[in-house]
Order: structure tokens, then C-alpha cells, then sequence
């Protein structure tokens, strides 16, 4: 077993040696890089995965469940500042049993679970309490979920209910949100929780929400007016509008002057209010048969004044019928009433918001390119660029002035500066790199000389021409290599025999040291000769 095993570390020795310089390298490197490849292999094998254990946790409930992993041994990882806790995937479930088991995470019960708990014994009073309560917590859980709050606390103020009250008092309700690091809530997210509330509350309107945040700062309020989601909307626009009407202004100053030979700036009042109009319009046209229509005729004859009845006066006075007169007397009446028919137009108009109110334009040239150039004639561009009406109220102002080119000329100077920096260092990164493909190049270049030349002196090769005596005492030793010999007789033909040996042993050394490969090559075929 030992021999056998001595021989085969003797053969690999023996074919190692054979192998050249490059490819001896080239070996230690593909062995160095699958070394390198199965310790990371491994370490990835062996990672356990994490997966999320609780998500969302409070305060408390986090340092309690992390005291429980702790004594218990387990790994586990804090993620999400602190509010998620992730343990390797195989033990989630387990561990989540064994938290419960424990309370945890005990949290606070909110929402519409206190319901659950009510008696029969429960009074009104508790159960619009436990009711108010239900409902903060529902709502909190609500916005909770939207990204970026951490936590939400919502109270909210529901007026009690009277039979003998003509006016009823609005709910309102204030809403404080825990922002994650960096997060800043839009306009139309605030505008999101203020309805998301009232929506949530019968008889609640948004104007009744007051929204803030956990540094102090006023989101939304009651009594101011505008809401920021609409306050930004407003902005917005105008914005937009601006810089429309600016661009198509500039362009055309870049044009005449040059790019930042002048600056344009844009004032837009835009009205975003809309505004409805009902207008009612009753038409008659001639000749059209009426509708209805009554005619009452009264007719009297007779002699005397007629006596008709009326307010107290001298006619009514005792000695009026001696004064009257006793003459005839005809009375005749007739009227007619006609309801005719008449058209009716009403007409409803829904005025859009956008509309422009005013527009003021402020144009500042470089003293240095507009010294020779018509105001007026840049006025009237500029203000047909940007639609300038002077009936509105519009107002243009053109002013040439000497330009500070201080910070530009700066800006240009690092900017050139951070150019060369970064073309510098792209030709160091392509000499680098041209250093490492060249070096790479090389280096299998020579591996594929010597590879060649080994391939070369292989074909090249020639059998050593040995004499005779040469072959005779290299026969002689491999002979004697093999068994024992019985010591020769020192006498006068051993002594020249033994310096015949001596200078064929010379040649053969000589031999040796100058053709090593040719006689290891036939001294390794000897021994396979031996061995078989």
C-alpha cells in the first residue's frame, strides 16, 4: 500500500516537474480562484435568509421581543428604524407562537375590538366613550398605513345630541402624525387625511380638521381659508404658467442678444375660482293666442244719482239725498283679462378657473450687447411673446443694465476644472486598464512561447548518441542498482578498469548538466523497463 502510494506521489511529482513556468502560473491561479469561489459559495450556502417577524412595532413591544431573543439565544437583524424585527425564515412561525404565548406584541387595543368587550351593565355614557374610542383608533390604524407616517394619533369631539336645539354643533376632529426621517407630506397627502376623517364621521366637513405634525408644525387648520392642497394647486399653476410664458419670452431674447445676455421674469395672477351664473330671459311673440282670458261687463240705468257706498263725506251726510241730483243716470264697466303665453330661457353658466387677472413682465438686458438696440421695438416682442394686454392691466418694464458675470465666470472656470479633473482621470483609468489587459496580454503570451517551445524541443528531439563504453557502464549500474555485487579484487586491471568507469562516469555527468531532459527521459524509461 505504502509503495503504491509512494509511486503515485513519485509520477505526479515527477509530471509536475515536467509542467513549465506559465503553466505551473496559470494552475496556482485557477486553483486560487476556485478556492476563492467555493469559500464564497459556502458562506452564501450557509447565510441563513431573514424574514420579517413583527413589522410596525411600537417602542415597547420591539425591546421586549428583542429581550425575548436574546435569552432565547436567536439571531435576529432591526430594520425600519427599529419598528421590524427579521429572524431567519425557518423559525419565524415557531417564534411567532412562542411571542404570543408571551403577550407580545401586547400593543394598545384600539379600533372597533373595545366594542367587543361591552356588558349589559355598560351606561351611555360608556358606550359613546368606548364608541369615540373605537373610532380614533380605527382612524389612526388608517393612516398609519399611508408611506411615511410611523404612527398616527387621531382624538375627535362629537357634539352630543339635544332634541330642543334648533342648531346642532359640528363634530370636529385633530389629527398628530409621526413622519418618517426625511419625509415632508404634500399639499394633496394633507388634503388626503383631512378628508380621509371627515369622510370617516357623519356630519364632519374637512374645514373641522386640524392636521400636525410631531414638531409643532400646522399641516391644516380650521379658519384658515385656502387648504394647502389647494394653496398648492394654486402655486402650481401659476408656476407652470410662468415659466411657459417665459421660456417662449427668452427664447426669443436669446436670439437677439445671445444666451445669458438677458433675464426674463414673469408675474402671473391667475383666478382659480369658479363661479356659477343663472340668468332667466322671457320672451312674447305677437300674435300668439293666449292661454286663458275673462271678460266682466257692468251696466246700470236709472233716474237719480246712483247711491254707491264709499268713505265718509258730505255726499254721505244726512242731507245729502236733498242735494243730490235727479237727473238719469247710465253706468257701464268692462274689463278683460288675457294670460298670455310667454317663453322662458334660464341659462346657467359655470365660469372655468384659469383665468388671468394680470401679468406683469420685467425684461433685464446686458448694458454691454443692448447698448444699440430699440427698447421699444424689445418691449413689443416680448410683450406679444407673452400675450401683454395693457386693457387688462399688464404692465411691461425693459431696463439695460451691466451685468456681474463674477459667479458665471467662476461657475465656467470649475466647471472647465472638473472637466480636465474627469478627462484625467478617464486616461488613468484607460492607461490602468490598458496597463492590466497588457499585463494579462503578456502573461499568456508567455505561457504560449513556452508552450511552444516545449512543443518545439519535443519535436526537435534527438536520441542521445552514447558510446559504447558509455552504454556499458550505464548498463553496468542499472544492473548493479538491481542486485549485489561481489566486490572485485583490487589489483592492477581493477585499478584501470576503475578509471575507465571514472572518465565514462565523467561524460555521463557532463552529459547530464547539459541535456538533463534526454537523460531523465531514458533513465525513466529504464526504471518502467525495471518495474515490468
Amino acid at each position: 500500500m505504502k509503495s503504491a502510494l509512494a509511486g503515485t506521489l513519485e509520477r505526479a511529482r515527477s509530471t509536475f516537474a515536467t509542467v513549465s513556468l506559465g503553466q505551473k502560473v496559470v494552475i496556482g491561479l485557477l486553483l486560487a480562484g476556485l478556492l476563492l469561489g467555493g469559500f464564497f459559495f459556502y458562506s452564501w450556502i450557509t447565510t441563513p435568509t431573514q424574514a420579517p417577524l413583527f413589522s410596525n412595532l411600537a417602542a415597547s413591544d420591539a425591546a421586549a421581543i428583542t429581550d425575548e431573543l436574546d435569552a432565547a439565544g436567536v439571531t435576529y437583524e432591526l430594520a425600519d428604524g427599529g419598528g421590524t424585527i427579521l429572524v431567519p425564515k425557518d423559525r419565524v412561525y415557531d417564534l411567532r407562537l412562542d411571542m404570543s404565548a408571551q403577550g407580545l406584541p401586547a400593543g394598545d387595543d384600539t379600533g372597533y375590538s373595545l366594542l367587543d368587550e361591552q356588558g349589559i351593565t355598560t351606561s351611555e355614557f360608556q358606550q359613546q366613550t368606548t364608541y369615540r374610542r373605537a373610532l380614533e383608533g380605527e382612524l389612526s390604524k388608517t393612516l398609519e398605513a399611508l408611506d411615511g407616517v410611523q404612527q398616527a394619533i387621531v382624538h375627535v369631539a362629537l357634539p352630543e345630541e339635544e332634541v330642543f336645539v334648533t342648531e346642532q354643533a359640528d363634530p370636529t376632529a385633530s389629527v398628530m402624525l409621526q413622519l418618517s426621517a426625511g419625509t415632508q407630506l404634500s399639499g394633496e397627502q394633507i388634503q388626503a387625511v383631512t378628508n380621509l376623517v371627515s369622510s370617516s364621521i357623519e356630519g364632519m366637513s374637512p374645514e373641522q380638521v386640524t392636521v400636525t405634525d410631531t414638531s409643532g408644525q400646522v399641516l391644516s387648520s380650521p379658519g384658515t381659508g385656502i387648504s394647502a392642497a389647494a394653496g398648492d394647486a394654486r402655486s402650481q399653476v401659476e408656476q407652470e404658467y410662468q415659466s411657459r410664458l417665459q421660456a417662449n419670452a427668452q427664447a426669443i431674447l436669446d436670439r437677439v442678444l445671445g444666451p445669458n445676455r438677458a433675464v426674463v421674469s414673469v408675474r402671473a395672477d391667475v383666478d382659480l375660482d369658479k363661479r356659477d351664473t343663472t340668468s332667466e330671459t322671457y320672451t312674447y311673440d305677437q300674435g300668439t293666442p293666449p292661454v286663458s282670458e275673462s271678460t266682466t261687463t257692468e251696466n246700470y240705468t236709472g233716474g237719480g244719482g246712483a247711491i254707491v257706498g264709499g268713505v265718509l263725506g258730505p255726499e254721505n251726510m244726512p242731507d245729502a239725498a236733498e242735494n243730490a241730483g235727479t237727473g238719469e243716470s247710465t253706468y257701464e264697466k268692462e274689463s278683460t283679462t288675457s294670460n298670455n303665453a310667454v317663453g322662458k330661457t334660464t341659462e346657467v353658466t359655470q365660469g372655468a378657473p384659469g383665468g388671468l387677472n394680470r401679468l406683469t413682465v420685467a425684461v433685464v438686458m446686458d448694458d454691454a450687447v443692448a447698448g444699440n438696440l430699440n427698447q421699444q421695438q424689445i418691449r413689443d416682442l416680448v410683450g406679444n411673446a407673452v400675450g401683454l394686454d395693457e386693457a387688462r392691466g399688464d404692465d411691461i418694464t425693459v431696463a439695460a443694465m451691466p451685468f456681474d458675470t463674477a459667479a458665471s465666470d467662476a461657475a465656467a472656470a470649475e466647471m472647465e476644472a472638473a472637466r480636465e479633473a474627469e478627462a484625467k482621470e478617464q486616461m488613468w483609468s484607460m492607461i490602468k486598464q490598458g496597463g492590466i489587459a497588457a499585463g494579462i496580454a503578456l502573461v499568456i503570451l508567455v505561457v504560449w512561447l513556452r508552450s511552444r517551445r516545449g512543443r518545439e524541443e519535443e519535436e526537435d528531439y534527438e536520441p542521445l548518441e552514447l558510446t559504447d563504453d558509455m552504454l556499458a557502464e550505464l548498463d553496468r549500474l542499472r544492473v548493479s542498482s538491481t542486485r549485489d555485487e561481489v566486490p572485485a579484487i583490487d589489483d592492477k586491471q581493477a585499478e584501470l578498469e576503475a578509471a575507465e568507469r571514472q572518465r565514462v562516469r565523467g561524460e555521463i555527468s557532463t552529459m547530464v548538466s547539459e541535456r538533463p531532459d534526454e537523460v531523465a527521459a531514458m533513465l525513466r524509461g529504464w526504471l518502467s523497463e525495471n518495474k515490468s
